[in-house]
């Protein structure tokens, strides 16, 4: 079910070094903190635009690939969904993106401009990233499956030895489809299918 995702999620992360690369070398030049915030907040609202625009992508693909026929994973779905607060991460998208800008530019003033400091940023967005994007392919899936009637599905669990003890007590479990509860953890990739 996540193999688009997880070409979404890819391509996101070439894009977001491409980014950082692009900062570094600029980095050199900017000798004024007024500078420094400016190309900080265009940073990462370059970086906002890729993931919300990736994960729109994922979402309408998984969303038509599970019967979706009504159009219904639009903008205004995805941003209704990253401002609300997310049942996996505890927290808003779009709150956590203006707290990421706000320590990016303090990373970056507190370091002297020092591009290792541009490493750990990558990494945490990439990571928030990738998981809002298994988080709205879910959603949009569960969305066509409740447009075409499906009334219960069942909790299926890749048991490949890495899998949380939470998700292994889930495995076949059947739940009414507006009753499945929260995935437990970060990188939760068990899928839910229709249970006729």
């Amino acid at each position: 079910m996540y193999e688009y995702t997880d070409k979404i999620i890819s391509t996101m992360n070439k894009r977001f070094i491409r980014i950082m690369d692009r900062l570094k070398r600029r980095l050199a030049s900017i000798d004024e903190i007024s500078a420094l915030l400016t190309e900080s907040e265009q940073t990462i609202a370059e970086l906002d635009y890729i993931t919300r625009n990736m994960l729109l992508k994922a979402a309408k693909k998984a969303y038509k690939d599970n019967g979706g026929r009504l159009d219904t994973i639009d903008e205004m779905w995805l941003n209704a969904y990253l401002n609300g607060l997310s049942p996996v991460t505890k927290y808003s998208y779009a709150n956590e993106v203006d707290r990421k800008r706000s320590r990016f530019f303090e990373t970056l003033a507190a370091s002297d401009k020092d591009p290792k400091e541009l490493k750990p940023a990558l990494r945490l967005w990439s990571h928030m990233a990738g998981e809002y994007a298994l988080e709205v392919t879910d959603l949009a899936v569960l969305q066509a499956y409740m447009e075409n009637g499906v009334e219960k599905v069942r909790w299926i669990t890749e048991m490949d030895g890495r899998e949380c003890s939470e998700c292994a007590s889930r495995d076949d479990m059947i739940y009414l489809i507006h009753n499945v509860p929260p995935k437990p953890h970060w990188g939760c990739r068990c899928i839910l299918v229709p249970e006729q």
